[in-house]
């Protein structure tokens, strides 16, 4: 890999394609990557089939061709054994196989939560100190989106890690959403009730208080159940990167500074919304 010091891995240079705006704001964020808009810049293409919105879902799977790229995707634990009963997990695991047989170098990481996934959920807990949904209620391994960038650079300078290969990666720890609702609040000094509600409660919501159109809001109940989803933890970060994922207290440190930051364009909140607080809503 060249780099720009002894010693000093250059960044990633990655096309990024479609995805979750808090991903994309997260790898603006660091120092390991740059992204690219030029395919001939970039070190490969990096595709996130996972977000929650139809338009980057769909930009997740016409993206431009560009044959001489290695392709790391970015999808959903679970995409391999629970599509069969959760529909989001269903969308996910088609843009995997499109994309996947698109290219012959690849590899698909099929990742758990991420920190990137609780942005939302610290700005609901920012803005009216109540988190609602209808997550599941199991012990999540949340991963720190920079540990997905680390694993990244990793398969993209080591071509014999890809090959087609799908890795399941994980954090090290695990926490329920409650939980993390409140390690959450305790990190922005804050207070923060959470509500559990039923999907139909959720959709109404959504629809009734936020505007979103019915398809959008429908699809929101399957992607917190994902989320909430209990899921084993992995030793793929630790194996790849010979040192343990980073600790849940990164994760939530990472979250609860998003809720510091811009707010995200009106346009793009579909994809940041692991959870939703409104006024006037009650569980």
């Amino acid at each position: 890999m060249r780099t720009e010091k002894a010693g000093t891995p250059a960044p990633l240079r990655l096309l990024f394609i479609g995805g979750r705006p808090a991903l994309r704001r997260a790898l603006e964020a660091t120092s390991r990557a740059v992204l690219v808009n030029d395919p001939a810049e970039a070190t490969c293409a990096l595709v996130d089939v996972a977000s929650l919105t139809p338009t980057a879902h769909a930009a997740a799977c016409h993206y431009p061709l560009a044959p001489s790229l290695p392709l790391i995707i970015i999808s959903a634990l679970g995409a391999d054994t629970a599509a069969h009963t959760n529909a989001y997990l269903a969308e996910v695991a088609r843009a995997e196989h499109t994309a996947a047989q698109a290219h012959t170098d690849h590899c698909v990481l099929r990742c758990a939560p991420m920190d990137v996934d609780l942005a939302q959920v610290a700005r609901q807990i920012e803005d009216f100190s109540t988190v609602y949904g209808c997550f599941s209620g199991g012990r999540v391994p949340w991963l720190a989106v920079e540990d997905l960038i680390d694993v990244a650079a990793t398969v993209a300078a080591e071509p014999e890690r890809r090959a087609g290969r799908v890795y399941e990666i994980t954090g090290h720890e695990s926490a329920t959403v409650a939980t993390a609702v409140g390690l959450l609040a305790s990190a922005m000094d804050s207070r923060a009730d959470y509500h559990v509600l039923e999907p139909a409660q959720l959709v109404d919501a959504l629809c009734v208080s936020v505007g979103w159109s019915l398809d959008m809001a429908l699809r929101v109940p399957h992607q917190q159940e994902w989320i909430g989803t209990e899921q084993p933890t992995s030793p793929l970060v630790e194996r790849a990167l010979g040192r343990p994922p980073r600790p849940l207290e990164a994760c939530v440190a990472h979250a609860a500074a998003s809720a510091a930051g811009p707010t995200p364009e009106s346009g793009h909140s579909a994809a940041d919304q692991p959870a939703t607080a409104t006024k006037g809503t009650h569980s």
